[in-house]
């Protein structure tokens, strides 16, 4: 609900169809217990964490075993990267000393920041979330690390109770993807009621159009959204999945983030430039009307 009430304080009207939740199953499970005990035996000497809900997995894992004030002694010994403020601030409520988190916090920002580090012979854990990008582990191993891979969570078109439980524990206020609410954005799409589509991740772009194919209006819906639509994206991967479906992304913010994201949107309509596309556009008032979505 955040990138919601950016929208509304933006003056915009959010329109809210989220297209993807959490689960933890019991493969990613087995891959947090591996990492809590890969920590225990000092297996490392670098540590980053993706996400707030998958520190939260962690830790909740150690805790269970018994271990948890031992992993925070053994991560305070590494060298701890946090991709972004919202893991860095679960981390440090734990008591973990976060050591770097890098301005661009995609795969290739984080990948950028490290290869600085000395890297020969280090091990290297990583926490992912939903969907681990091989392009972190390769520059790494390129710069002479070994790295272990852990994920904390699948993505799911659903919000699974797992994943819920997670989230409230964190104090996200969440909306489930429902079916019948994104299938109405598609439609409301495409008889032009919607101005401005807000992606903020990979796997939402790619359930969004994996559903308007399902339902026979994958052609039109892209067509719209490169006619009639001011598509956003809020980062480099999420971009490049918008625009593997063959849809063009008029705006991404210089700073990947959400604030940034809605003060370019906004950007946007205040400074129009003659290239700009989008007509139906030209006689809306700046930010009057937005999506919050994924």
């Amino acid at each position: 609900m955040e990138l919601a009430h950016l929208v509304a304080t933006f003056g915009g009207v959010p329109y809210v169809a989220p297209t993807v939740g959490i689960d933890v199953q019991e493969d990613v499970d087995l891959q947090v217990d591996g990492l809590v005990r890969r920590i225990l035996g000092g297996a490392c000497e670098y540590a980053v964490f993706m996400t707030g809900p998958g520190v939260y997995l962690l830790m909740a894992k150690a805790e269970k075993l018994g271990v948890q004030r031992e992993v925070v002694e053994r991560l305070n010994r590494l060298a701890v990267v946090a991709r972004s403020h919202k893991p860095q601030k679960v981390l440090e409520q734990n008591g973990v000393r976060v050591s770097l988190v890098p301005s661009d916090n995609t795969a290739e920002g984080i990948a950028a920041e490290m290869v600085k580090l000395d890297l020969q012979g280090k091990r290297v854990a990583i926490l992912w979330h939903g969907a681990p990008a091989v392009i972190l582990r390769q520059e790494l191993e390129r710069r002479g690390a070994e790295v272990f891979e852990a994920q904390a969570y699948h993505y799911s078109p659903a919000l699974e109770k797992s994943g819920a439980e997670v989230l409230v524990a964190l104090g996200f206020q969440s909306v489930p993807p429902e079916h019948q609410k994104v299938l109405q954005l598609i439609r409301d799409v495409l008889r032009g009621a919607v101005h401005v589509m807000t992606f903020t991740s990979p796997p939402s772009a790619r359930n969004l159009f994996r559903m308007a194919e399902e339902h026979g209006m994958q052609e039109d819906f892209c067509r719209q959204l490169n006619s009639n639509v001011l598509v956003v994206a809020v980062g480099p991967p999420t971009r490049r999945t918008i625009e593997e479906h063959g849809v063009s992304v008029d705006v991404m913010p210089e700073i990947y983030k959400l604030g940034p994201m809605v003060r370019a949107i906004t950007e946007y309509f205040a400074h129009p430039l003659p290239s700009q596309k989008k007509p139906l556009l030209a006689g809306i008032q700046p930010g009057r009307e937005g999506d919050s979505h994924g």
